[in-house]
C-alpha cells in the first residue's frame, strides 16, 4: 500500500518536497500528477520549469532510501468524478493507504471537496489523510508562480532559494555561427532547450553532463552587438575547455546573474567585457 501525494509537481520545489517529507515513513510514496490538464482546461501551454529528463535526478535526491516515484493519470479520467469516487480510484487502482495534500487542496467534480469534506470521506474509504500547511519563505508560500516570476526577472538566486537547488537549464549543443570562436571565447550553443530559461542576460553557471567540474559564462539573449532581430540563443563559454560538444546534452545550473545583455559599440568592447565576465564567473 502506498502514500499518494497529490500536486502539480511542475517545479519540484521546496513546498513539494515538504509534502514528501510528511508522507508516512512506512510505505512507498507516489507523486500523483495528471496529464492533459492544460488542454482540457484551456490553459496556455508553457515550457516546464524542470526538464522531463531531469526529474529522476531531483526525486532521487529527495528519496534517500525510500521508494519514491511518479504516477500519472489522464486528467479526463478524474475530471468528472466526485470526491468519493476519486478516493476510491486512489485506493482501488493505485493501492493507496494514505493521501498527502496541501491544506488548500480541493478535488471532486467542480472542486467541490476541500480538506473539511475530505476528512470523513477518507475515513470511510480507509485512507489516512494528511493535510500539510504551505511552506512560507519571506512571508509568502513557496509556489511555481513565484519561481516563474523570479526567472522572468532573471533572479536565479531567488529561484534557487525557492527550489532548494539551482535552476538547471537543459538542452542539446548545436552548431552556431562561430562568432564566439572568432572573438576568442568559443561557446556551446544550447539548442532544443527542454525547460524555461530566465530573462536575457549574462549568468554564471555550473555545467553538468561533462567529465570533471566546469564553470561557464552563459549569455541568454539576442546578441544585439552582432546583429539585429536575432532569435534568442543560450550560449555557454567554458573557460579552459577544449573539445567538441556538438550533439551533447548539457545542463547549466544557473548560480548568479552577472549583468544585463547589452549592445556594445564594437567587437573590441564586447571582447573586453567577456574577459570581465569570465573573471566574475570564477569568483561566484
Amino acid at each position: 500500500m502506498s502514500a499518494i501525494v497529490v500536486g502539480k509537481f511542475d517545479a519540484l520545489h521546496l513546498g513539494h518536497r515538504l509534502l514528501v517529507e510528511r508522507a508516512p515513513a512506512d510505505r512507498p510514496i507516489r507523486l500523483l500528477g495528471f496529464t492533459g490538464m492544460a488542454t482540457e482546461l484551456g490553459w496556455e501551454e508553457r515550457l516546464p520549469l524542470v526538464a522531463p529528463d531531469d526529474r529522476p535526478r531531483i526525486l532521487a535526491s529527495w528519496a534517500g532510501d525510500r521508494d519514491l516515484a511518479e504516477t500519472l493519470l489522464p486528467f479526463l479520467r478524474v475530471r468528472h468524478l466526485d470526491a468519493a469516487a476519486f478516493l476510491a480510484l486512489l485506493r482501488d487502482d493505485l493501492h493507496a493507504s494514505a493521501l498527502v495534500v496541501g491544506q488548500d487542496f480541493r478535488c471532486g467534480r467542480g472542486r467541490s471537496a476541500g480538506i473539511a469534506e475530505l476528512a470523513p470521506l477518507c475515513a470511510a474509504a480507509g485512507l489516512l489523510l494528511l493535510a500539510v500547511p504551505p511552506l512560507l519563505l519571506d512571508g509568502a508560500a513557496v509556489s511555481s508562480s513565484r519561481i516563474r516570476q523570479a526567472l522572468e526577472h532573471g533572479d536565479v538566486a531567488q529561484a534557487a532559494t525557492l527550489l532548494g537547488r539551482p535552476h538547471r537549464l537543459c538542452g542539446t549543443v548545436v552548431r552556431g555561427d562561430g562568432r564566439g570562436q572568432a572573438l576568442g571565447f568559443p561557446t556551446a550553443n544550447l539548442g532544443e532547450r527542454a525547460n524555461l530559461h530566465p530573462a536575457p542576460g549574462v549568468y554564471a553557471a555550473q555545467v553538468t553532463g561533462l567529465p570533471g567540474a566546469w564553470r561557464a559564462a552563459v549569455n541568454i539573449g539576442h546578441l544585439p552587438t552582432v546583429g539585429a532581430a536575432r532569435p534568442l540563443t543560450v550560449e555557454a563559454h567554458l573557460p579552459g575547455f577544449a573539445g567538441d560538444l556538438y550533439g551533447r546534452a548539457l545542463g547549466l545550473d544557473l548560480l548568479a546573474r552577472l549583468r544585463d545583455e547589452q549592445r556594445f559599440a564594437n567587437l573590441d568592447d564586447l571582447r573586453a567585457q567577456l574577459v570581465r565576465d569570465v573573471a566574475a564567473v570564477a569568483s561566484v
